[in-house]
């Protein structure tokens, strides 16, 4: 049997259906962590075991360079390259953090999925909505001055073609606003693992590269493209550097 039919079928038999019943149960144990304490250690680890399990059954293996980087002292902006649905899962179970998620309300209309988005304390935005969106941002920046860690894709959604798209502003508004560092992150082969629009798991090695922290001390909303641009140039060269080296599991 060729290798995509015989994944194409593995998918629908084992990872699809596995996948669906750990979302179902992970999102009953984590809406009754978040009612029982919204900031506790069951709700982190069952996000954190959601994501592990998800991995493991879509036979992703992992690679990660610059653990060193992370500081979970400090609260920050994970800023990341975005190439497919399994960059959530694959960010929660490398950078072993407590962090919410910014991302586009569609996702929050989703069974047990933006079910569990909501009770766990992630940030709807509605880019349609010039007045939903700044109350969003305004959230996300009361979030992080609380002590929260953020997820942000400034692509605003998956990359079309694999290549790092141009960055909105939100991410580098809410680090400016809040003062907070920026993390670069840069994600590569989950696009060849789960592509756009596809439920075919094909599995296979992706890589993650975790940038040093890049301070927002200081700055003013006039900072903010060229914070914008710092970030995306060194997410690029990440994504550059990546290519440039053999892909391998932890």
């Amino acid at each position: 049997m060729p290798r995509d039919a015989f994944t194409w079928v593995r998918s629908l038999l084992f990872t699809i259906p596995l996948i669906l019943v750990a979302t179902i149960a992970a999102t009953a144990l984590g809406l009754a962590a978040s009612l029982l304490a919204p900031r506790g250690q069951l709700l982190e680890s069952c996000k954190r075991s959601w994501a592990r399990f998800l991995l493991a059954a879509s036979f992703v293996r992992v690679s990660v360079q610059g653990r060193e980087n992370l500081d979970g002292s400090r609260t920050c902006i994970f800023c990341a390259n975005h190439l497919s649905y399994l960059d959530p899962p694959l960010l929660l179970a490398c950078l072993e953090t407590p962090v919410r998620f910014l991302a586009k309300e569609s996702l929050f209309a989703i069974p047990f999925l933006g079910w569990a988005m909501r009770g766990e304390g992630d940030v709807p935005i509605d880019r349609e909505n010039p007045r939903a969106a700044a109350r969003s941002l305004a959230r996300a920046v009361a979030l992080v001055r609380q002590g929260i860690s953020l997820v942000v894709f400034p692509e605003g959604g998956r990359s079309p073609d694999g290549t790092l798209q141009p960055f909105l502003s939100g991410a580098f508004h809410i680090a400016i606003r809040a003062q907070a560092p920026v993390v670069p992150i840069a994600i590569r082969g989950t696009r060849e693992a789960l592509r756009p629009g596809s439920l075919h798991f094909r599995g296979g090695r992706v890589q993650v590269a975790i940038g040093k922290p890049i301070s927002t001390h200081g700055l003013s909303a006039g900072d903010q493209d060229n914070l914008s641009i710092a970030i995306r140039e060194k997410i690029q060269t990440m994504l550059e550097d990546l290519s440039a080296r053999p892909a391998s599991a932890e």
